[in-house]
């Protein structure tokens, strides 16, 4: 994070915890160790970017309303404030994929925490190679950087730990309930809500970073073709919009918690058993398809390294990339 950018995210920080109140510029120079000057300078640059901000001659600077955009980055970041990760926050109005800055930049020796979000995604992708179709307005689509600590062969647990932070997220922020679906979509009564896609740079024994790219269906409507093939959004569940720089938030709060407990000692354990008690997978009666053809099974188990265990028959098969639907019962 730059100077000037954290003058402005450390401003805005202490005028939201104000609540509304009038701080003094004098209380704002002391408490962050800044010059009237600067202080000024902040609050200039936090209104031109639709911050409503009052100063009130003598008595400072009070906060009193955010801007439009509930994408904007300052105020994420002023969100993410004592957080490690959501430093710095790059916004696009439109991007291709946000995932392909992320990927650039931590090639470059970005530092974890890197987050890329946009309003609009034209080329955004799914798991096994799908399109991720996103709406022209009111979606969530963002990427974050990581350089967790484990070994390759353990990435797939990643995409776990991810789909339960937006699990945990969507519930404190919205106050409803999601299904996760292996290996990392979120669904809401069988729609779909939100999708999930981690890639990673590595070599035998070593990540170098891995890049998860969030989607989720947030403030718009669902039409009748999306409700028939199984979508669903946060505006058509809760009838109302939600802010959506809070949700990601959030989910990075929930995702850097989830990492760093993934790196403990026996952090693997514990991460596999909290998915596994969560998974509406398990249990269910799942068709599966892979390279290797498709199969009808009963899901019973999360693998040591996040693979789906599948029982056909006497035999329990594990699978690592397939695509799984849920069926009511054994044809």
């Amino acid at each position: 994070m730059n100077p000037e950018t954290g003058t402005r995210i450390a401003v805005l920080k202490e005028l939201l915890e104000a609540g509304g109140e009038t701080v003094s510029g004098g209380v704002l120079c002391r408490t962050l160790g800044l010059s009237r000057q600067s202080v000024w300078k902040a609050v200039r640059s936090l209104q031109e970017d639709g911050h409503s901000i009052e100063a009130v001659p003598v008595k400072g600077y009070r906060y009193v309303s955010p801007p439009d955009n509930d994408l904007d980055p300052s105020m994420l970041e002023a969100l993410l404030f004592d957080c490690p990760w959501g430093h710095p926050v790059l916004h696009w109005e439109r991007l291709g994929s946000t995932q392909t800055p992320v990927k650039e930049l931590a090639r470059k020796g970005a530092r974890e925490g890197l987050v890329v979000m946009t309003g609009y995604q034209t080329s955004g992708r799914g798991r096994l190679g799908r399109r991720w179709e996103s709406s022209p307005e009111g979606g969530i689509y963002f990427s974050i950087l990581t350089r967790p600590a484990i070994p390759p062969e353990s990435i797939q647990i990643l995409s776990l730990v991810s789909a339960m932070s937006v699990q945990d997220s969507i519930r404190s922020v919205c106050g409803i309930q999601c299904q996760l679906k292996w290996p990392n979509d979120i669904y809401w009564d069988g729609a779909k809500i939100c999708g999930i896609l981690t890639e990673v740079s590595s070599e035998p024994g070593l990540v170098h970073f891995a890049v998860t790219g969030i989607g989720i269906n947030a403030n718009y409507p669902i039409t009748p073709m999306e409700a028939e093939y199984s979508t669903a959004s946060l505006f058509s569940i809760l009838g109302k919009k939600v802010n959506r720089g809070k949700l990601i938030a959030e989910i990075i709060r929930e995702l850097h918690k989830g990492v760093r407990i993934l790196e403990s000692p026996g952090g693997v354990g514990r991460t596999l058993a909290d998915y596994e008690a969560r998974s509406d997978t398990i249990g269910k009666t799942v068709r599966v398809l892979s390279e290797g053809g498709e199969i009808i099974g009963k899901a019973v188990g999360i693998g040591t390294r996040g693979d789906l265990l599948v029982r056909i028959g006497e035999e329990v098969r594990s699978f690592s990339a397939a695509d799984i639907s849920h069926l009511r019962s054994l044809p």
